[in-house]
């Protein structure tokens, strides 16, 4: 290891060198943050020195290894660490160069930085700094100052390029008289750095991977895709890098644009079943840790082609691309609409079970459209927790849905034995809740009626046209012919239905309904709405008072119920989720809290349910077993031990509530 102290232009006009950034480097990601950093220091710098007073700028360290040499080509500098400081660099001397007005400065800077004179031929040694092969096209065609296409334009480098670019018009505008050369030669050439050059063939204690791993990097942290890339391939000699990068990772570089992280992540609790933090900043190297445990016995290239092959199933998820089935595409997309990112590790091991013969298409969808109905009810009770520690343990169970003959209600079986947290809500559980919620607030309210629409009518309204609106039926704004329609009672009916589901409708019309008259709206409903779900249940009345919002609601929330949430028969009542070991379920987890339960001997005697396991009657609380006791002391027939399982003996809307337990 030679650490030496150097400037960077001396470093940078080096003939006989031409800098490498190996496959296993990052893409080029510095921002206008980072860019704006380097543009003051260089400004500063450069008045500095300008008033007369010597000062330099300290640039980092740069670090590389000398790669096997080509005769008659210039040295090839592999850089290790270095890589977003000399990029971004070399785009601010581009930018300056297509700016400077001085024909002979231009040919300086192009010559003596950006392009290396001792290249024999257009090789790639040409260009002084080799990027890799992502960057390398846009980088290339602004160093030979050739056209970019529109992909080209989509990238950093051509971004900053254009940042410099502006930042140096903006300076001349204001110092009109001043020479941009001043800015190398004040600026730019008093920035030092510290360079390292590694010799692993001399000293097998410099090894590029653990020095690279080990450095703390200027500028963006490394990510886990970068992590992971490194250290798949960094150990791998010269000629093993490019082939694993251009036939393994850049396709998953393709496939999952800016998510490989994410997806490294939930590719690891795929594998594992096991739950990981999120992808952050925050967790990168913990996560890059848990990554070279889990992988620590997987060859390289066998771990990189299903790194790129499970890619490809993720976009599935993650970025709707194909999969060559269009029922799975769209019951995929329909899940994507109400955020199940939690588990996209879980879908994406399902589908690759898929790929490889272990479902039929039909299976996939029928397993996808149960997992989709669970999470419906969920988002529409508002319940997310803990399905970020428990959608990738589902891994396990997908043996079981290969086996089963109906995987469908496999599925829901499996869902329904989670605990209460992951519940599968059932239908009385949905009804009460929907019955009293602001469905206007809810934040999938469109969705859901637009859902109602596609089931009306096989056609889903495009949430994306600006046309289409969340109408209130009752409007929001009472005037005094709504008032009289409504009755002495307005106001209460007002506040307790204007957010109700029943007084809810998707109109597509381009104007604001607002206040105007019931009949006024059933007009537009009719003839200009062009949706099924602003005329049925409304368009029939006469009047739209409580009773026709109730109805319409019974309606709605039936019909939710049955055609977009449906569950098996057998699980519409009872509690579908497993109580913690060693804990018996409560009226609170049953959702029974309020309710009226009764006897089931004598069904005129009932009770109210007041807390978690008390219940009240004739204005006493209860327990029910010792009521249970109380009732037939009274009727004269208590049995000899005269001790009740209460739950055997009371109902609740047809069942038994111990059947509901």
């Amino acid at each position: 290891m030679v650490p030496t102290a150097k400037n960077l232009l001396t470093l940078l006009s080096n003939n006989d060198v031409t800098f490498f950034i190996p496959p296993y480097q990052r893409n080029y990601e510095w921002d206008d943050s980072q860019c704006k950093v380097f543009w003051e220091d260089v400004i500063k710098t450069a008045k500095t020195n300008e008033g007369g007073t010597h000062t330099e700028h300290f640039f980092g360290s740069v670090t590389y290894f000398q790669d096997e040499g080509v005769f008659g080509e210039p040295t090839k500098l592999i850089l290790i660490d270095g890589q977003q400081r000399i990029t971004t660099t070399m785009l601010f001397l581009a930018a300056l160069r297509d700016i400077i007005a001085d024909s002979s400065q231009k040919k300086y800077i192009n010559s003596r930085y950006l392009k290396n004179n001792n290249s024999i031929d257009e090789t790639e040694y040409k260009i002084k700094l080799k990027q890799v092969e992502s960057d390398w096209s846009a980088y290339k065609k602004i160093i030979l100052s050739e056209d970019l296409s529109t992909e080209d334009k989509l990238s950093a480098v051509w971004h900053n390029y254009n940042f410099f670019k502006t930042k140096i018009n903006s300076f001349i505008k204001e110092n009109a008289d001043y020479n941009l050369s001043k800015l190398i030669e004040h600026g730019l050439d008093k920035f030092s750095v510290i360079t390292i050059e590694l010799q692993p063939k001399q000293n097998s204690w410099e090894n590029p991977q653990e020095i690279f791993e080990s450095m703390n990097s200027i500028g963006k942290p490394l990510s886990l895709a970068d992590l992971v890339r490194n250290y798949l391939l960094l150990g791998l000699d010269a000629e093993t890098q490019n082939k694993y990068y251009h036939q393994y990772w850049m396709k998953i570089e393709k496939t999952v644009p800016k998510q490989i992280s994410n997806f490294i992540r939930d590719y690891m609790q795929g594998v594992t079943a096991k739950p990981f933090r999120q992808a952050s900043e925050n967790n990168y190297k913990e996560l890059y840790s848990l990554f070279k445990k889990i992988f620590a016995n997987e060859d390289a290239e066998n771990l990189l082609y299903n790194l790129s092959k499970y890619s490809e199933y993720y976009s599935y998820i993650s970025l709707s691309k194909s999969s060559g089935s269009v029922a799975v595409d769209k019951v995929l997309d329909d899940l994507k609409q109400v955020n199940v990112s939690t588990s996209y590790s879980f879908i994406m091991m399902l589908i690759a079970e898929w790929k490889k013969g272990a479902f039929f298409d039909y299976d996939l969808v029928n397993i996808l459209e149960a997992f989709k109905v669970y999470n419906y009810r969920r988002r529409i009770l508002g319940i997310t927790q803990n399905e970020n520690k428990t959608f990738p343990t589902l891994v396990d169970k997908i043996q079981l849905l290969i086996k089963a003959k109906d995987k469908k209600r496999e599925m829901f079986q499996i869902l329904s034995k989670q605990e209460n947290s992951m519940r599968l809500p059932n239908d009385v559980e949905m009804t009460r809740e929907m019955e009293t919620m602001n469905f206007y607030s809810f934040k999938y309210c469109k969705y859901f009626l637009a859902l109602v629409e596609e089931n009306l009518t096989r056609s889903r309204p495009d949430l994306s046209d600006s046309h289409l609106q969340i109408e209130h039926i009752m409007p929001q704004k009472l005037n005094e012919q709504w008032k009289k329609s409504l009755g002495d009672d307005y106001e209460q009916i007002q506040q307790t239905y204007i957010n109700s589901i029943g007084n809810l409708t998707l109109i597509r019309h381009n104007q604001e309904l607002g206040n105007k008259s019931f009949n006024e709206k059933k007009d537009t409903y009719t003839n200009y709405s062009g949706l099924q779900i602003a005329k049925t249940m409304i368009t029939d009345k006469n009047d739209w008072n409580e009773n026709t919002i109730k109805d319409r609601s019974i309606w709605l929330i039936k019909y939710i119920l049955e055609k977009i949430v449906p569950i098996p028969p057998e699980m519409v009542r009872t509690n579908n989720f497993v109580p913690k070991e060693g804990k018996h379920l409560s009226f609170l987890e049953l959702q029974l809290i309020g309710s009226t339960i009764y006897f089931l001997n004598d069904t005129s005697i009932t009770a109210k349910v007041v807390s978690d396991v008390e219940v009240e009657f004739e204005g006493k609380k209860w327990r029910l077993s010792p009521l249970t006791r109380e009732i037939f002391t009274r009727k004269g027939t208590v049995n000899r031990s005269g001790t009740y399982n209460g739950s055997q003996f009371w109902g609740f809307d047809g069942m038994r509530i111990s059947d509901i337990l």
